[in-house]
């Protein structure tokens, strides 16, 4: 099985206002979906019984190099602004896989420091369950 590189994702915020690229100016991207567990465990059992139940909506984390003038990003990101991410890991091409995640941005978190390009980080909450499709 061939690697892939962070450097080949494609990621966008797709929210009302329109379309934003998000992947030009990212460091990373970090996304875990998981699922909650119902415990069946109960009378004689020796060992946990576990059922699956809800998935849970996930905090995604997408810290950016910012920009001068980065106005429209700050629209699209702005607290409350409902969207969907649309993330390709391995890019865009033909056949790729593709996730849209719908979800709500909790807004950007700035850090400046003195000796370093500043980072703007986007938080966003994952509010319904992702689609996997290909581009």
């Amino acid at each position: 099985m061939a690697e892939y590189a962070g450097s080949a994702m494609y990621l966008a915020w797709v929210y009302s206002g329109g379309t934003v690229i998000l992947d030009a100016d990212s460091r990373n991207f970090t996304w875990a979906p998981t699922l909650n567990w119902i415990d069946a465990t109960a009378g004689k059992d020796t060992y946990e019984s576990l059922l699956p139940s809800f998935g849970t909506g996930q905090d995604i984390s997408v810290p950016l190099v910012a920009q001068v003038d980065g106005t429209a990003l700050l629209t699209a990101i702005a607290r409350q602004t409902a969207g969907t991410l649309v993330y390709g890991p391995e890019g865009t091409a033909t056949g790729k896989v593709k996730y849209s995640i719908p979800g709500t941005s909790a807004g950007p978190q700035w850090a400046s420091p003195f000796n370093d390009v500043t980072e703007v980080t986007i938080n966003f909450k994952q509010t319904a369950v992702e689609v996997k499709a290909t581009f």
